[in-house]
């Protein structure tokens, strides 16, 4: 009896070993996922610059010089995005480029309209719902996925900006090239990209990433030389025709690449298009984000909407209950989103509804003040009650960039761009990454009982994403510009942010700096800084399931006070705000 027992207690330890090995291996890849672009040690603060004429915040200081030597020049905001993005293509190549997409808003001061234009990518034809299963019908890993050449969309930031800036621009489109061509030619290496060269083990296996990256097999050091030949050339034949990477010299080279999974007719048929700006009051303010197929305006707007009916008139520094509160209603938030946003073009997202007076209250009845509820599930909506959608599962990673601007017009923009992962698929053509967006997609185009779910892979469907450009106005007038990277989590980013500057009267430095919440599922994560132990253990008090995160976010805020804009851009990162 001894010797079975023995045994019986050395199988349950091995059983144990093993689920304790396969929880890991689980956990280490999700957070893989959710994090593809690693931390950086940062030992600068978040700064603010003043300007009464213009603004640029963007993630590196040579972009928004850019930028602003297209302001001083005569452009508007739409001119001096477009160049600050050219920059950023080349210098952060990790992060954005001519392989990837973006969604972008524009506000004319003279029309006094809001114009919300999509460059998200689509699944090319050749898009499987079963494309990330293997032989054996088993889900592949997110690792096998990233590389696959079937995970690269169709790309449209660069037709998308050529549009907006067709409509809207001042100065000659060429004109809006001539730095970053510089840069393509010849740039210095960044302790970021420094950094992300040596991460991002993937890029390893393409010839050209290795010949311009790296040195005797090794991430060329900071400050070192980059010299993109390939890139200059492909940025030169974009300033001659803006609609090249979807029909023209770069379209024919893309495909040459990627021929069969994307072909010259998938690219051709990316078309932009424009979308109505998704708006709603909180407090005295009129927030405004992207529509679907992004879930960033819904979610910014529906977290804001649920903390607006709590009475939260107290001193945010002296107490947990502006976390507490933060936290339940991102969960909630979250709950509905993985269920209902996607491209609308192939579902019928119910947005309205779930913006709702009556809904929203419903779901802020939910909310305990005491204590954390760790298992919201998606709402309802009236319309939508006998719905059987499923939450799929899918991955928005954050490798992506964020551009505000306001120019001495007036005008705004609140761009945001992104190739997905760090170097999206590490694969190159003419110079730039090709994109991974297509891992946006659930992994699963069905749920076990065969319920359809809305996030699935579909030919010329565009995969669900979290960017949330914003732009924000009090009694009708332009006050704020803002938006991040940070995958999934640039939601809670940009509701956290907002939440503080309107509700606490925060100043934009502080509420960067402030650590970052953000609940995704049951877990309530908080950022790893010094100060987090006391916000650790008071949050476990009210019954939080705690798990640190590095967060890395790389918010780009403009905001109004009185006669001047205020700039800041996220210490987490490298951006600068730029005035004159």
């Amino acid at each position: 009896m001894f010797f079975i027992n023995s045994i019986l207690k050395c199988i349950k330890y091995i059983f144990f070993l093993q689920l304790l090995y396969f929880n890991n291996i689980l956990a280490a890849e999700q957070d893989f996922r959710s994090s593809p672009e690693v931390g950086l040690e940062n030992q600068k603060t978040t700064s603010a610059e003043y300007s009464q004429k213009f603004m640029i915040v963007c993630a590196d200081e040579r972009a928004a010089m850019a930028a602003k030597k297209i302001l001083k020049k005569g452009g508007n905001a739409i001119d001096a995005a477009i160049a600050a993005q050219n920059v950023l293509s080349v210098v952060e190549p990790q992060s954005s480029g001519l392989g990837g997409g973006g969604f972008l808003i524009f506000y004319n001061k003279q029309k006094n309209i809001l114009e919300a234009w999509d460059g998200r990518e689509f699944a090319p034809n050749s898009a499987k719902h079963n494309q990330y299963y293997d032989i054996k019908n088993k889900k592949v890993s997110f690792k096998k996925a990233l590389i696959n050449p079937a995970s690269i969309g169709v790309p449209g930031l660069y037709s998308m900006l050529a549009d907006a800036h067709r409509k809207n621009g001042k100065l000659a489109w060429k004109t809006l090239f001539e730095d970053s061509i510089i840069y393509a030619n010849s740039f210095n290496v960044s302790p970021r990209l420094n950094k992300m060269l040596s991460w991002a083990s993937h890029i390893n296996n393409d010839e050209y990433a290795k010949k311009i990256y790296f040195r005797n097999n090794k991430p060329k050091k900071i400050g070192s030389a980059v010299n993109n030949i390939e890139l200059a050339k492909s940025l030169h034949i974009i300033s001659l025709n803006g609609y090249s990477v979807n029909n023209g010299k770069v379209a024919s080279l893309i495909h040459q690449k990627l021929h069969p999974y994307l072909t010259k007719k998938d690219l051709s048929n990316w078309k932009t298009i424009k979308r109505m700006p998704l708006c709603k009051k909180y407090k005295e303010y009129k927030i405004c984000g992207f529509p679907p197929p992004t879930s960033g305006g819904f979610g910014v707007l529906q977290i804001l909407s649920i903390l607006e009916n709590f009475d939260t008139k107290f001193d945010y520094k002296n107490t947990m209950l502006d976390e507490h509160l933060f936290l339940e209603a991102s969960r909630l938030t979250y709950a509905d989103r993985d269920v209902y946003i996607a491209d609308p073009e192939f579902f019928k997202v119910p947005v309205k509804e779930l913006l709702s007076e009556q809904y929203i209250k419903h779901r802020s009845s939910l909310i305990n003040l005491q204590k954390a509820v760790k298992k919201f599930k998606n709402g309802n909506p009236k319309k939508f009650k006998k719905n059987n959608l499923q939450k799929g599962i899918n991955f928005n990673l954050p490798s992506t960039t964020h551009v505000s601007i306001v120019d001495s017009y007036g005008n705004a923009v609140a761009l945001t761009s992104s190739i997905e992962f760090a170097f999206g698929s590490g694969k190159t053509v003419g110079g730039f990454f090709l994109n991974n967006q297509l891992t946006d997609f659930s992994f699963l185009s069905h749920s076990r009982d065969g319920v359809k779910i809305a996030n699935s892979v579909e030919p010329k469907k565009k995969p669900r994403s979290s960017m949330a450009p914003t732009i924000v106005f009090k009694n009708d007038e332009l006050v704020g510009v803002l938006g991040s990277p940070g995958g999934s989590r640039i939601i809670c980013y940009v509701a956290k942010t907002l939440f503080y500057i309107i509700n606490f009267n925060a100043n934009i430095e502080e509420a960067i700096s402030l650590p970052h919440l953000c609940s995704r599922n049951r877990f309530s994560e908080i950022e790893k800084k010094d100060f987090e132990l006391s916000i650790y253990s008071n949050l476990k008090l009210l019954g939080h399931d705690i798990v640190k995160k590095e967060m890395n976010s790389g918010l780009n805020i403009i905001w109004k006070y009185g006669d001047f804009w205020v700039g800041a851009s996220d210490q987490r990162r490298e951006g600068v705000a730029i005035g004159f």
